[in-house]
């Protein structure tokens, strides 16, 4: 199961995670306000960060939870780098969300 990400009709972004990735990044939902969001942005084949980890058991890679860089707070949810929704905040717990999403996921500038 994948995270899924909601746009909603005022503007905020909820990112529902599900399965072994609620599990891991210790998280079920993150909300974001509208005023708290500064920008969103598709990015294909994103560099792995220099952390990203091999789940325990399997031949799986997986970067996710929260984590401190260059002194912000950052979420990650990543298993697959291929296409990753950056979002970057203000004035929010997280200064930047890495949430990976599949290939069927379109990102409506309209709504943002």
């Amino acid at each position: 199961m994948t995270t899924t990400v909601y746009f909603e009709k005022n503007g905020g972004i909820d990112i529902e995670l599900r399965g072994a990735r609620k599990v891991l990044s210790l998280r079920k939902h993150i909300k974001i306000d509208p005023e708290n969001l500064e920008s969103v942005q598709l990015v294909s084949d994103m560099k792995k960060p220099k952390f990203y980890k091999k789940v325990a058991g399997t031949n799986a890679w997986y970067y996710g939870g929260w984590f401190r860089e260059n002194g912000e707070n950052e979420f990650w949810d990543v298993r697959n780098n291929e296409r990753v929704l950056v979002i970057t905040t203000k004035n929010f717990k997280y200064k930047k969300l890495y949430i990976e999403v599949g290939p069927d996921f379109r990102l409506n500038p309209s709504k943002l």
